[in-house]
């Protein structure tokens, strides 16, 4: 009987040890949003997203003029491409607001030509095979 009282003092003591030193971490959606946005903040401002607009900026350029030559062509495939690769530096949760404050940024872009942008910038994820397939601004 002395043995048992002594086994089931021990397992107290343990169990008195093992809670003492056990503590909880609550992370509520607010924290892990809070983080999940400064994370992209520094993203977007790490990532400035220039061929993306040099990208939007011609291609609006383009549509405004009919004939466009090779090089023109050619420099906008190489924005495009680079464009692409700045978005998947960056997290899949980050590019569509990146693309959205690359656009609101651009200066001398207003009415007509700032919608084109943005309407080129809903799809510039699509263009470049990556998630999400569209923005949604």
């Amino acid at each position: 009987m002395a043995k048992i009282s002594l086994v089931a003092a021990l397992l107290l003591c343990l169990l008195a040890v093992a809670t003492a030193n056990t503590f909880t971490v609550t992370v509520t959606e607010d924290d892990m949003e809070n983080q999940g946005s400064q994370r992209c903040q520094e993203q977007i401002q790490r990532q400035r997203l220039n061929h993306c607009r040099m990208y939007l900026s011609r291609s609006c350029q383009y549509e405004l003029s009919i004939v466009t030559d090779d090089d023109e062509s050619n420099q906008a495939q190489e924005h495009l491409q680079q464009c692409c690769q700045e978005l998947r530096n960056m997290d899949t949760q980050c590019r569509c607001q990146a693309l959205r404050r690359m656009v609101s940024q651009e200066q001398g872009t207003q009415g007509h030509e700032a919608e084109r942008m943005l309407g080129r910038a809903r799809y510039l994820p699509r263009m470049c095979n990556i998630q999400p397939t569209q923005c949604r601004f």
